[in-house]
């Protein structure tokens, strides 16, 4: 019933959109799932090329211009325990950062916190992720969150790792193992 409502609202909000064109503030999210067919702006093809290739995935499926905008500006930032910036930025500020500027939506600021947030929904199997969905993983020890992307596509997502931040496949045999849940982020 909550998937029919987060569907039901996300329609609205992408015809509310579609009919209100005009000029766009800061402040206008871009939710779009990858199933629905959408006119892009031509002038974005080549950062939709870039991560259409890096994804493996048709160029039509790269919609949300703002978030692989967002991706672009941070990717191969380093990696910060407690790093807030481009100097330097952990998982969860990461993620943190990328749902206030794409979505317009606060999160707290620690995996753990994420993970057990009222507004995340959890689910477990991986095969329903779709873009925007939070991945949760424990690696420092099994019994706790220690970890969070959020996922792409194509079985990938986007973290901030010791690699720094970086997009990686959940079918890796690292993160396999490490994997925990999945969080879809309720808009109220």
């Amino acid at each position: 019933m909550r998937a029919f409502k987060f569907l039901l609202l996300l329609l609205i909000t992408i015809s509310l959109v579609a009919c209100f064109g005009g000029k766009k503030s800061s402040k206008d999210k871009i939710v779009v799932s990858s199933q629905t067919k959408v006119k892009v702006d031509p002038s974005y093809n080549a950062l939709r090329e870039k991560y259409a290739r890096m994804l493996g995935v048709p160029l039509d499926s790269i919609t949300n211009v703002k978030l692989y905008a967002f991706i672009d500006e941070w990717l191969n930032t380093p990696y910060k325990w407690g790093g807030t910036d481009k100097n330097g930025i952990d998982c969860s500020a990461f993620i943190q950062k990328l749902l206030l500027e794409v979505y317009d939506i606060s999160i707290p600021r620690v995996a753990v916190d994420q993970f057990f947030n009222r507004n995340v929904e959890k689910f477990r199997r991986s095969r329903y992720l779709v873009e925007g969905d939070l991945v949760f993983f424990h690696t420092v020890n099994e019994r706790t969150i220690s970890h969070v992307g959020l996922y792409l596509c194509n079985r990938q997502f986007i973290n901030a790792s010791s690699k720094g931040v970086t997009i990686a496949n959940l079918d890796d045999p690292y993160w396999r193992t490490k994997y925990v849940s999945a969080g879809r982020v309720k808009v109220n």
